[in-house]
């Protein structure tokens, strides 16, 4: 009975909506470019971890884990520098895109979006890619398992969790992008 009470209460009190005005385009794209930053970061701590991971596994003698450390060396290598990359490309962005949006916020608006629709197409590339990856990886492991071939075995699994891993980073930044380019589209500059 004490439950109905409250449903009825409920029902009965008016619905308030606190709708926040849409952010700046200064805000919405610092805002953008903090996450990136952020994720700049992430992928550099991914990749030292892959690196001592994978650098520490190669001087084993299990055939297994010496193949393991391949992809973990040679991706870890990637997530580092693309790391550094994005977190330098930020801050550049930044600077620019703060330029641009004094000069004309309209104009900065128009082609910040357009350019985000790119970076979104570029993310579902991304992912289809490490997913056909993750599939590679888990096929090597499977093939390097029954026919006796530990490296193999080793370097497709390491491959399908590097891939696991920038694959679940790319989901993210996918939808911080998606995020960014709503926000960009309720923006009246």
């Amino acid at each position: 009975m004490l439950r109905w009470l409250v449903v009825i209460a409920c029902l009965a009190v008016p619905s308030m909506s606190w709708a926040e005005p849409p952010p700046s385009p200064q805000s919405a794209m610092e805002n953008y470019f903090a996450g990136e930053k952020t994720g700049g970061y992430i992928l550099i701590g991914i990749g030292a971890a892959g690196l001592a991971v994978g650098g520490l596994m190669v001087r084993q003698s299990s055939a297994t884990l010496k193949g393991a450390s391949y992809p973990l060396l040679a991706i870890g290598v990637l997530h580092v520098a693309a790391g550094i990359y994005i977190n330098i490309a930020s801050n550049g962005r930044i600077e620019d895109f703060t330029k641009q949006i004094d000069k004309d916020p309209s104009a900065f608006v128009a082609s910040e979006s357009k350019r985000m629709r790119g970076v979104s197409t570029q993310f579902t590339v991304l992912k289809i890619v490490e997913c056909v990856l993750i599939a590679g990886g888990l096929s090597a492991a499977i093939y390097g398992h029954k026919t006796d071939r530990p490296r193999l075995k080793g370097a497709g699994i390491a491959l399908a969790i590097e891939m696991g891993a920038t694959l679940a980073f790319d989901i993210t930044a996918g939808a911080r992008a998606h995020e960014y380019r709503d926000e960009l589209a309720s923006i009246d500059a």
